[in-house]
């Protein structure tokens, strides 16, 4: 139904060797609250042999966790995501740099966290789509996050989408007038007993 690939966790998520040649405007847009990364911080990344990839528009380090081998069954995205600290030389040339560049200090406070993001949606023969849960999960502290991506993982692979979705849709009239984020939550309640659909953790 749902097929997981090969991903790769790192349990010492950091930066730590400096780049040449920084622009203040490279580090405008830090996300405070996610795992996108600005030009400086993709610079590191890249410096450091870190794969990023441009899945949901971002530049993230992430991973595809899961892929669709039903017809029926969309999945919009489902990543691991993993965002680094600073630390060495790295973290020195950001604390020499933030006498001329604020916003370097965004990264010297950056804290490593790991993250999941599932969103599934359902598909009929007529071409009609709708959500069928769409989850997302950060945590500071790696053994913690390995713990809820190995129940999260068992979840996956063994629920049934496809009575999941018929069940959503059977239930329309309870979440259809939701707005935003409830709807979310009420799925997430509804098919795996969370109390709201995101768990997430600021970035520094």
């Amino acid at each position: 139904m749902l097929k997981r690939l090969d991903i790769r966790v790192l349990s010492h998520l950091i930066c730590d060797k400096p780049i040449n040649n920084f622009r203040e405007e490279d580090f405008l847009y830090y996300d405070k609250d996610g795992f996108e990364l600005n030009s400086a911080e993709q610079a590191y990344y890249h410096k450091m042999g870190y794969p990023l990839s441009g899945c949901l528009n971002h530049n993230c380090f992430q991973q595809t966790w899961f892929v669709s081998e039903n017809k029926n069954l969309i999945v919009d995205h489902c990543v691991i995501l993993q965002r680094c600290k600073y630390d060495h030389e790295a973290l020195r040339q950001l604390q020499h740099l933030m006498r001329t560049i604020p916003q370097a200090n965004l990264l010297i406070k950056t804290k490593a966290k790991w993250g999941f993001d599932f969103a599934l949606d359902s598909i009929d023969n007529d071409g009609n789509i709708f959500e069928i849960i769409h989850i997302e999960y950060d945590n500071l502290d790696y053994h913690k996050f390995i713990d809820m991506m190995i129940l999260f993982d068992i979840k996956i692979r063994h629920t049934d989408w496809i009575d999941a979705a018929a069940k959503i849709l059977a239930n329309k009239d309870k979440w259809q007038h939701l707005r935003g984020f409830e709807q979310n939550n009420w799925k997430a309640k509804f098919l795996i007993n969370w109390d709201k659909a995101e768990y997430t953790e600021k970035s520094n």
